[in-house]
């Protein structure tokens, strides 16, 4: 009786032994980390990129998530990008392909290991590959709130025990706009700075802070116990990102608007007279897609934007005016003189920044609405007996 007892110990013993030592090698063996990507030569890279790496060594597989991916060849790609309706997805590439595009074109690619526990890496592996099924892939790009970086931020803290630590970030508009002057695109940092409305000043929350990949990269040093090794994957190669300002510039056309605007010679005021028509157009291009960004597109961080009171679509009419023999464009001017005055007088208590390019904008608007004003007054159609 004691033998049967004694071997039937034994090949339970053994069976348990085998069962637990063959679930053991079923169990994942990740290696999760975070890369964050310097920026390009395109606009669209401007700002940098994130991803996410998973090695699996048991299956023989290093993967790399990368939720920045659009397709240039979707219908009317243009409009849906500027109404905010342009679908961006989640693609899978092997690593070695992903890094190579980045060694081509010498972008930095900085990696953070983490230190994660393995039920940790499972889950979060499990919901990138959630993420690659069908729609799920799909998602609508936010700049600010929705992007290739705060999709792997979410990913990171849902799936894991970690909390996000607070990072200096004063606003989401000094972060999006300082990236293109800092990588020698001024110009577009200008007009984004313009297009960008009252919503983008926001202070963000400790959570909120690392929407872009320096941010992050930045968010997941300062976690304790979070990062195990440091990688640089692609040497940062020597950038020249200098790039006259556009201050000094638009405040030179200034200066030249006003001395043509008051000298009385006739090459002057035919100099006068081409700038007038030059900003009415431009003011009534940019007012108009600044209008719609704000009005009724679906990026938020348009939204409420105070720069309409100085540059809108009405200045078409004015356009039109501007030709016609009728004291109406003075009438005109005069409202929207009105207009900028308000702005200015107001704008310290507006939540919203205007930078000194946006401010010598602001003079030129002024500037051209006061020539509507004595345009209309120098109408004989104007002055009455």
């Amino acid at each position: 009786m004691k033998k049967i007892i004694f071997f039937s110990l034994l090949y339970a013993l053994t069976a348990f032994s085998a069962l637990a030592q063959d679930s053991t090698q079923t169990i994942p063996k990740l290696q999760v980390s975070v890369l964050t990507c310097a920026s390009g030569e395109d606009i669209y890279t401007v700002w940098g990129h994130t991803a996410v790496r998973v090695i699996d060594s048991l299956n023989g597989t290093d993967i790399v998530f990368n939720y920045g991916t659009f397709d240039f060849n979707e219908p009317n790609f243009l409009a849906k990008f500027i109404k905010g309706s342009l679908l961006y997805f989640v693609s899978a590439n092997r690593f070695n392909d992903f890094i190579a595009e980045y060694k081509f074109e010498k972008r930095e690619v900085l990696e953070q290991v983490l230190k994660l526990s393995t039920s940790e890496k499972i889950k979060w592996y499990e919901a990138l590959k959630v993420n690659m099924i069908d729609s799920n892939r799909y998602y609508l790009y936010n700049f600010i709130t929705d992007n290739c970086t705060t999709r792997i931020k979410d990913g990171l803290f849902k799936n894991t025990a970690f909390q996000p630590v607070g990072i200096n970030v004063p606003s989401f508009r000094a972060e999006v706009v300082n990236a293109p002057y800092e990588n020698g695109l001024p110009w577009i940092g200008l007009g984004i700075d313009v297009l960008l409305g009252a919503y983008s000043d926001q202070k963000p929350s400790d959570f909120q802070a690392a929407f872009l990949p320096a941010l992050f990269h930045q968010q997941i040093a300062n976690t304790r116990r979070l990062v195990t090794n440091n990688n640089v994957l692609v040497e940062a190669t020597q950038k020249n990102n200098s790039s006259p300002t556009p201050f000094y510039t638009l405040l030179a056309l200034l200066l030249i608007y006003l001395f043509a605007a008051k000298w009385n010679s006739l090459a002057m005021q035919k100099l006068a007279k081409v700038l007038d028509i030059t900003f009415l157009l431009l003011f009534s291009i940019g007012g108009t897609l600044m209008a719609y960004m704000s009005l009724i597109s679906k990026h938020t961080a348009c939204y409420e934007n105070y720069n309409l009171m100085w540059m809108h679509p009405l200045y078409l009419i004015a356009l039109v005016f501007y030709f016609v023999r009728n004291e109406a464009i003075g009438k005109i001017g005069m409202v929207f003189f009105a207009a900028v005055v308000a702005l200015i007088i107001t704008s310290h208590w507006l939540p919203q920044h205007f930078s000194k390019e946006v401010g010598v904008l602001i003079g030129i608007a002024l500037l051209l609405n006061y020539r509507l004003i004595e345009k209309g007054r120098s109408n004989p159609l104007f002055k009455k007996d």
